[in-house]
């Protein structure tokens, strides 16, 4: 399964796309390039809980920039839930573009918004440059964070670090 996994990435990373989507049993995948810092190579990656990995913006901030980002389209989006960012923040501090997308209603049950909507979500994402460095017993580490968006009908109204 890790081969077909592998040969998928790959071929997706061929195709150029405003946001590479691929679509798997075991998630969602967004901009499936794996690139990787030389530097990084032999570094531990560790949950963002180990590391103290939070943005170091507050979430009222980001909720602000978000919905700005947001309303530079022209488009109404609708929806209630959370659209979940999961990825990897690598031992320079770079977020790493292989992301997945987990998405679900206002009661948690798996759903999906509009591909536009995630999208936008993406692009800002995208955005956030700030990621800390992290170390873990002296040494610098890579590690898997989340950045969740609390929609309610269509606007952003919390981001969850």
């Amino acid at each position: 399964m890790k081969h077909l996994l592998l040969s998928c990435l790959l071929l997706a990373a061929a195709i150029p796309a405003r946001a590479q989507y691929l679509s798997l049993h075991e998630g969602e995948y967004l901009d499936t390039t794996t690139t990787r810092n030389p530097a990084c190579a032999k570094a531990m990656t560790l949950p963002y809980f180990a590391v103290d990995g939070k943005y170091p913006r507050s979430s009222a901030t980001l909720v602000r920039e978000a919905t700005a980002f947001l309303q530079r389209s022209t488009r109404k989006f609708s929806g209630s839930g959370y659209v979940t960012f999961r990825f990897v923040i690598d031992c320079a501090g770079f977020r790493q573009p292989m992301t997945q997308v987990l998405q679900t209603d206002a009661q948690y049950v798996a759903t999906h918004f509009r591909p536009e909507l995630v999208n936008e979500l993406y692009a800002f994402l995208k955005t956030l440059k700030d990621w800390r460095v992290a170390t873990h017993s002296g040494h610098t580490v890579s590690y898997f964070t989340y950045l969740t968006f609390k929609l309610t009908d269509g606007k952003v109204v919390a981001v969850i670090p």
